[in-house]
């Protein structure tokens, strides 16, 4: 059970690891994923902020 989750969470590591390039601009799934998470929560506080009621 226990060997099984280890299984897991490197399999995730390793699939958040694949890097790609886009026009000359190399990221990571990790990179992807911070930068949603980032601008997920600027964009939440600038909703609180301008149409709070």
């Amino acid at each position: 059970m226990i060997s099984d989750v280890a299984a897991l969470f490197s399999w995730v590591v390793e699939l958040l690891s694949i890097e790609f390039t886009i026009y000359g601009f190399t990221f990571s799934m990790w990179q992807v994923f911070l930068f949603d998470i980032v601008i997920a929560i600027v964009a939440w506080f600038l909703g609180k902020v301008f149409l709070d009621d």
